[in-house]
C-alpha cells in the first residue's frame, strides 16, 4: 500500500526498491500496526517529502507506508551476522547516520539525516520489506507476531516516561487514550505508576476503564479539569503528565494538574502555538519536556512483555487484511470510533 500523494493511497504492484545491499535486512511481513502519523501523513503531509531523495534511503515517493510490524527475516545482506533466515524480528523504525554527535551518543532519534522506515524508504504495508539490520529487534518466543507489531509505538509510551523521569509510585495522569495514550499507561502501570487517564471520547474512556484505568472526561475549562484531576489523585496533584493529545487545550490544563515541582511531556504535536504562563512554572517549579519517538527502547519493551510484566493485547481493537487498509486508513482520518490500535494481517 502505498502514499502517492495527499489523499492519494492504493494497492500497487510493484517490485521491492531498496536493494538487499551490505548491512541490509529482507523479512515476510506478518502484522503491521496503523500508525496516527500513517493516518496525518494521508490527511496532510509533514514527514513524506514529494520530490525529495532522502539521503540515507536514496528513495523518494511513492513510497510503501508502514512502520509498526512483526516479521520473519528471508534473507540478509552482507556482513550481517546477527540475523539469519527464519529469525523474528520487529523493527525500530529509525534511520540514521551513525557518524554525528546524536547517533554516537545513542540519541539517534536526534539525528539530522534520520529518517523512517514507511515514511523515508518503503515500509510494511507490503508482504516484504527491506530496512537496516540495526533496526532488526528480534522477538523473544514469549512475544507473539500480533504482539510484535505494537513494540513501536509501545517503545514510544515508554520514552515519554523516561523523558519524565517517571518512578515507581509516582502518580501519572495521561491525557488521551488514543495508541500513544494507552501504551503509556500500559507502561506506566508495568513500571510501578498507576494512570488516571483523561479521554473525551466514552468509547475509548470506556476502553481505558476496562482495562482497569481510573478515567476522567476532561470537558470544561483547563483549570476546572484541572482541578478536577487534583481531587482525584490527590497531594497537590500528579507528579507526572503525559500529554498524547496535542490539544492546546488540554495541555494548558497539564500545566496546572501536576504537584510541586511536577513534570509534563508533550507527546502530541500540538496544531497552535502553546500559551505558557512561565512564573507560575519557576513558583512551583514545574518543567516540561518534549518527546520525540525512541531510541534503544524496542528491546527494552520486548524484555517487559517476555517478563510477563507488561500486557498490551487488549490495545488491538481491529483486525483488517492488507486489501482494506486504505480505506482503513481514510475511516480512521475522519472518525476513528473508539479503536487504539489497528491491525493488518499482511501474511493472510
Amino acid at each position: 500500500m502505498r502514499w502517492h500523494s495527499a489523499g492519494d493511497v492504493r494497492l500497487d504492484d510493484v517490485e521491492l526498491e531498496l536493494p538487499l545491499g551490505p548491512g541490509m535486512v529482507e523479512a515476510e511481513v506478518a502484522y503491521t500496526g496503523i500508525c496516527g502519523s500513517d493516518v496525518a501523513e494521508v490527511k496532510a503531509p509533514f514527514a513524506i517529502r514529494p520530490g525529495r531523495v532522502h539521503p540515507l534511503t536514496g528513495q523518494e515517493p511513492p513510497v510503501t507506508l508502514g512502520h509498526e510490524f512483526s516479521a520473519v527475516v528471508t534473507a540478509v545482506g552482507e556482513g550481517v551476522e546477527d540475523l539469519a533466515p527464519g529469525d523474528r524480528v520487529s523493527a525500530d523504525a529509525c534511520w540514521r547516520c551513525n557518524r554525528c554527535e546524536a547517533c554516537v551518543s545513542g540519541r539517534y532519534n536526534l539525528c539530522r539525516l534520520s529518517g523512517s522506515i514507511g515514511l523515508s524508504s518503503d515500509g510494511a504495508f507490503a508482504p516484504l520489506v527491506r530496512f537496516p539490520a540495526y533496526c532488526a529487534v528480534p522477538l523473544p518466543d514469549q512475544v507473539s507476531d500480533e504482539v510484535g507489531a505494537l513494540l513501536e509505538p509501545l517503545a514510544v509510551g515508554l520514552h515519554a516516561l523516561d523523558r519524565g523521569g517517571a518512578r515507581a509510585g509516582e502518580r501519572l495522569a495521561v491525557i488521551g487514550y488514543g495508541p500513544i495514550g494507552a501504551c503509556a499507561a500500559l507502561v506506566a502501570r508495568s513500571l510501578g505508576l498507576e494512570a488516571l487517564v483523561l479521554e473525551r471520547h466514552a468509547g475509548r474512556r470506556a476502553r481505558a476503564e476496562a482495562e482497569g484505568f481510573a478515567t476522567l472526561d476532561p470537558a470544561g475549562e483547563p483549570r476546572e479539569v484541572a482541578k478536577q484531576v487534583r481531587g482525584l489523585v490527590g497531594s497537590g496533584g500528579a507528579e507526572i503528565v503525559v500529554d498524547c493529545s496535542g490539544a492546546v487545550p488540554a495541555l494548558e490544563a497539564a500545566l496546572e494538574m501536576t504537584t510541586r515541582g511536577g513534570r509534563i511531556v508533550v507527546a502530541g504535536i500540538p496544531k497552535k502555538p502553546l500559551p505558557v504562563d512561565a512564573g507560575r512554572m519557576v513558583l512551583y517549579e514545574r518543567s516540561i519536556h518534549a518527546t520525540l519517538g525512541y531510541a534503544n527502547d524496542l528491546p527494552r519493551v520486548a524484555a517487559m512483555i517476555a517478563a510477563g510484566n507488561l500486557h498490551p493485547e487488549s490495545m488491538i481493537t481491529r483486525r483488517i487484511p492488507l486489501a482494506e487498509t486504505p480505506a482503513e486508513l481514510f475511516r480512521l482520518g475522519a472518525d476513528p470510533g473508539d479503536d487504539v490500535k489497528v491491525l493488518v494481517e499482511v501474511r493472510a
